[in-house]
């Protein structure tokens, strides 16, 4: 019924129930990030060999070779994260949890900086506003739930009790 810790350290060994279910959870979540893949990594096809000829269709090349870099780091990354989660899956550790985190949290990263980089290039003082606003709303809630100081140690003269009436504990 629980994960216990036997063996090597950081190596977790399955019982039964959940957490069996957790690790084909993760098995499915890399087949749909595998299958996500697929779209940053056509995009980037599209951008080298693109099927829109004439006038019309004429993109600058840096723009090109801008969003075929970005694509192509999305498509890593996406890659990664398929690639943690059945890590995961055949070697259940500590490490290996952490690795899906770090991966997805740079997946994130890099698709929102490619759906940024399109919105400036066709709205730049759009995208402007967007990323002040987006700012404002960071640095509020990071304010408002910003931890509180840890309270200060109790003083070793006072025996933990404090100073009661101007007298020392």
């Amino acid at each position: 019924m629980h994960a216990s810790w036997r063996g090597r350290p950081g190596r977790l060994v399955e019982g039964r129930g959940s957490f069996l279910r957790v690790r084909w959870l993760v098995l499915a979540g890399s087949v749909v990030f595998a299958y996500l893949a697929l779209v940053p990594g056509g995009l980037v096809i599209s951008t080298i060999d693109s099927a829109c000829a004439g006038p019309n269709c004429d993109q600058p090349l840096a723009e090109d070779i801008l969003l075929g870099g970005l694509y192509g780091v999305c498509f890593a990354a996406v890659v990664a994260c398929s690639g943690a989660m059945a890590l995961y899956f055949f070697r259940t550790t500590v490490e290996n949890e952490r690795l899906i985190r770090r991966a997805l949290v740079i997946a994130l990263g890099t698709v929102g900086a490619t759906l940024l980089a399109q919105f400036a290039l066709t709205s730049p003082f759009a995208a402007l506003f967007t990323l002040a606003v987006g700012g404002v709303v960071y640095g509020t809630l990071r304010f408002l739930y910003a931890p509180e100081p840890a309270p200060e140690p109790p003083d070793p003269s006072t025996n933990g009790h404090g100073k009661l009436n101007g007298h020392p504990g």
